[in-house]
């Protein structure tokens, strides 16, 4: 393997964790006025810094291009490392136990947002958890358009747009998509921002929600519960959560008026931008909502939305229409985007049925560009349509079938890679299932706890909680942390790994 490339990869990870630690210090200095706090998150950024410095002088050299078995063994590597610096602030408080605190960490950067802190967590912990939550999809999304499509093929990323999405292994390549989907993150990071001060909430409430609601980290952390409009920003957050953010880079990248320069020559431009802005615009809306898998996922969320709504209406626990219209709401955009926040401590008191439709949200998940974990939906529809072709297929022998998302065909080897990662889903979900079961959860809960742990929801109302893994053994812990990081990832950036681990040994045995 490539290991000076796989430093590389880990010291940019841990110099970007340092950064995020402003954060948190900016708050402790300014608003609390905690000299205290700031010097603990100021010590981890130092030692982050210092070992992101030394992580880089050992990957010094030139790469032309990304290795598949180092890529894998970097991805895996590196959620483990920042986590290692990531829970030092919550060892130093005295917050957590070092193992809890690892165990946070890795749920935060996955985006689960275990949420195992106490009730009574100082405010800082709280920025800083959701700061965890950030960074931990924005090295997701630059992964998934970096690192992740030269490991797995991304299992269909390609179909998400039209006329495809190219991706490289070339760096130059791969730099640029970063440079494109950070700008996107950002951007939408601190629109959702606007929106929730909008909302009424303070600045800094306003910056923890969205970070949680962007990252889909999700948590306990909800103020103001009784203000709908907060409501309403957070379903707006998480809906664009929701969505592919290379077709939110096309869209924006349209809509963007040129570059200011000097002279009449640009504002000749300008004048040209305004007269194609209404055609740019018309184009934008055909090319977001003629998508087939934003089609899909938002009927699935207004038809679970009017499933849930009816039926605890029908149960009482809403009496009127309209709180019962926004909390289902609330309830289905929560969980398909797999973020997992619960208003109250009420929605684990819900019918059978409520946390069953629940769960299936949480197993589906958003669209494949997103940070949201799941299968994804257009995995879903792919295997819709597979199986309808083969049932056309058997009825008529000599049909020739084609599938297609919306204008893109599909190749075989996608269809066979969604196939088998369909397959290697569900016997990770049972084998992980299996081993909770043997360490003393339930059935019930253990099955909870796979999901939780491989979509990173988080929690699963009625069914598993912070809680459940708090009362887990240090082995149990550290099973879930190994879950929580391949769920992330993907299994397939494991069996890669392992496979070039063993090549490697089988050439220095000749």
């Amino acid at each position: 393997m490539n290991l000076k490339m796989i430093l590389r990869i880990q010291s940019q990870a841990v110099l970007m964790l340092a950064a995020t630690l402003l954060l948190p210090i900016a708050y402790a200095l300014i608003e609390s006025q905690e000299p205290d706090s700031a010097v603990v998150f100021a010590l981890t950024g130092i030692v982050s810094v210092l070992m992101g410095i030394f992580f880089f002088q050992l990957g010094i050299g030139r790469f032309q291009r990304a290795p598949i078995a180092a890529s894998a063994a970097a991805i895996l590597i590196m959620y483990p490392i920042t986590a290692f610096f990531g829970c030092l602030p919550f060892v130093l408080t005295g917050c957590l136990m070092p193992l809890d605190a690892l165990l946070e960490t890795v749920g935060d950067l996955t985006s689960a947002g275990l949420s195992i802190l106490p009730s009574n967590v100082p405010y800082p912990l709280i920025l800083w958890q959701s700061s965890l939550m950030w960074l931990g999809s924005f090295l997701f999304l630059i992964m998934l358009v970096t690192v992740l499509p030269e490991v797995s093929g991304c299992f269909g990323i390609n179909l998400s747009l039209p006329g495809g999405q190219g991706f490289s292994a070339v760096i130059g390549q791969m730099n640029l998509m970063s440079v494109r989907v950070m700008k996107v993150y950002v951007t939408l990071t601190a629109v959702s921002v606007v929106v929730f001060k909008l909302a009424g909430l303070d600045v800094w409430d306003s910056l923890i929600m969205a970070m949680r609601c962007i990252s889909t980290g999700g948590g306990r952390f909800f103020p103001e519960q009784s203000n709908v409009y907060v409501e309403y920003a957070a379903i707006f957050s998480m809906l664009i959560a929701c969505g592919n953010f290379l077709l939110y880079y096309r869209v924006i990248y349209n809509l963007l008026p040129p570059r200011l320069e000097f002279g009449w020559n640009y504002f000749t431009r300008l004048k040209q931008y305004f007269l194609r802005l209404n055609r740019t615009i018309r184009d934008n809306f055909k090319l977001v909502f003629a998508n087939e898998e934003v089609q899909v996922l938002y009927g699935m969320i207004f038809f679970g939305m009017l499933i849930l709504m009816l039926h605890v209406f029908y149960q009482g626990l809403y009496v009127d229409g309209n709180e019962a219209f926004h909390k289902s709401l609330f309830y289905i955009v929560s969980f398909i985007s797999t973020t997992g926040i619960t208003l109250d401590e009420s929605a684990g008191a819900v019918h059978d049925f409520d946390k069953f439709f629940i769960f299936l949200m949480a197993v589906t998940g958003g669209c494949i560009g997103s940070v949201t974990g799941g299968f994804k939906i257009i995995r879903l529809i792919v295997l819709f349509k597979i199986t309808a072709a083969d049932i056309k297929k058997t009825m008529h022998p000599r049909m020739m079938t084609a599938i297609r998302v919306g204008n893109v065909p599909v190749p075989m080897h996608t269809v066979g890679r969604i196939l088998c990662f369909f397959f290697l889903a569900l016997v990770t979900m049972f084998i992980c299932a299996a081993v909770l079961s043997f360490l003393g959860a339930r059935f019930s809960e253990a099955v909870a706890m796979s999901i939780v742990c491989l979509s990173t929801v988080g929690n699963l109302p009625g069914l598993c909680d912070a809680q459940s893994f708090l009362s887990l053994s240090a082995f149990g812990k550290v099973f879930c942390m190994i879950i929580l990081i391949v769920g992330r990832l993907e299994i397939f950036a494991l069996l890669i790994a392992l496979a070039g681990i063993k090549v490697r040994r089988k050439k220095s045995s000749w």
